[in-house]
């Protein structure tokens, strides 16, 4: 029995320069996509940590509120 090895010769073969500028564009969208994404995670984050800061300023300022008033009432 013989092994023959066929091949798609008949279609055209892309270009190395092409090939090579196709893979660079697939980079760049590559890059492109990880820095939209890496922004949006960046933006969530400060969003996120700017109302938790927010929230306990508020906690702080209510107890310290429930403090001076707790103390400084009449005592009988």
């Amino acid at each position: 029995m013989i092994v023959q090895k066929r091949t798609l010769n008949w279609l055209p073969r892309a270009s190395l320069y092409d090939e090579a500028e196709t893979a660079r564009l697939k980079r760049r969208a590559q890059a492109q996509a990880d820095l939209a994404t890496s922004a949006n995670n960046n933006s969530a984050l400060i969003a996120g940590g700017t109302s938790n800061v927010g929230e306990q300023i508020n906690l702080t300022l209510r107890i310290a509120a429930a403090r001076l008033q707790n103390g400084t009432t009449k005592k009988v």
